[in-house]
């Protein structure tokens, strides 16, 4: 069956919205995706996949020439996986919206339409269904800033609360930017926490995996592992893939207290209720399925 009469299944939400441990599931079984039919091409958080889709996509694409040959390339490395698959293709982009850097500076994806429009150029269709993850917009600052902080030298997280308070762009505008140029027939917007399993059944509605493999769920970043993390840089200690690993693990299980994130009152009340109406927003367009998002609009308000 040629690749443009299987459907497009793809999900799109960042390592802090649970990326990392979904790739490591949907890689672990494979085989089951094979056997019922769909291929599966991850870029894998956990190692060198978003560095790579960023190299394949040149920042900023400025010319249809530059557009052309980053989509070529791209699709040359989907190729095998869609000519293995006879039901459908399962793709995970965790940083198709960007990179986590612009976060924290108070831009929210801005690189999202270009690099849409590359995948839709790349795929040589439309994508039938897209789940996307979202997380209330001071979860997601303060987890992708403890992300980088565990890895380089950074100022502390209320540094950048000014500036987040007033962040450009959000979820209504991502969401509409991924309908238009990945000319989406479906969306399902994931609004609270979720495992792999439920994930991979809200990308692929329906699939039945025998025997599903159930890989260990990888340990969350708390503030106390940044905080030793950051004590470790400063001291001009690099911690090695295995150390920061440990280091991570170790925290995980120890009591944490809830970080000040630095918002005043009233711009933390602005944050949510823009949280809750972006939600609405995209509730209202057509082919939008909404999981989770009632529960967490209520505890914003």
């Amino acid at each position: 069956m040629g690749a443009d009469a299987i459907k497009m299944n793809l999900h799109v939400g960042g390592l802090t919205a649970g990326a990392e441990d979904l790739v490591v599931y949907m890689a672990a079984n494979r085989a089951g995706l094979r056997r019922a039919g769909f291929g599966l091409f991850c870029f894998d958080p956990a190692g060198h996949g978003p560095q790579a889709f960023a190299q394949a996509l040149p920042d900023p694409v400025t010319d249809a020439a530059g557009l052309d040959a980053a989509a070529a390339a791209l699709a040359a490395r989907l190729a095998p996986d869609l000519r293995a698959a006879t039901t459908g293709m399962v793709l995970s982009i965790a940083d198709l919206a960007g990179p986590a850097s612009d976060l924290i500076l108070g831009r929210f994806h801005p690189q999202a339409r270009q690099r849409a429009r590359l995948v839709r150029k790349a795929l040589g269709q439309g994508v039938d269904r897209l789940v996307l993850a979202v997380q209330p917009y001071e979860e997601i600052f303060h987890a992708t800033w403890m992300r980088l902080a565990m890895d380089r030298a950074i100022e502390p997280f209320a540094d950048y609360a000014p500036v987040l308070a007033e962040f450009h762009g959000g979820w209504a505008d991502l969401g509409a930017a991924l309908i238009e140029e990945l000319e989406l027939r479906e969306l399902c917007v994931i609004a609270a926490p979720m495992g792999a399993p439920d994930m991979l059944d809200h990308i692929v509605p329906g699939l039945h995996l025998r025997q599903p493999v159930r890989p260990i769920a990888a340990p969350r970043i708390t503030p106390g592992a940044v905080a030793m993390a950051q004590r470790c840089i400063a001291q001009g200690t690099r911690l090695q893939p295995g150390q920061r690993d440990r280091l991570v693990a170790f925290h995980a299980r120890q009591p944490q207290v809830s970080p000040a994130l630095g918002f005043s009152a009233l711009a933390l009340a602005d944050l949510r209720g823009r949280y809750v109406a972006d939600l609405d927003a995209l509730a209202e367009r057509a082919g939008v399925t909404m999981v989770g998002a009632r529960e967490l609009a209520l505890a914003a308000e």
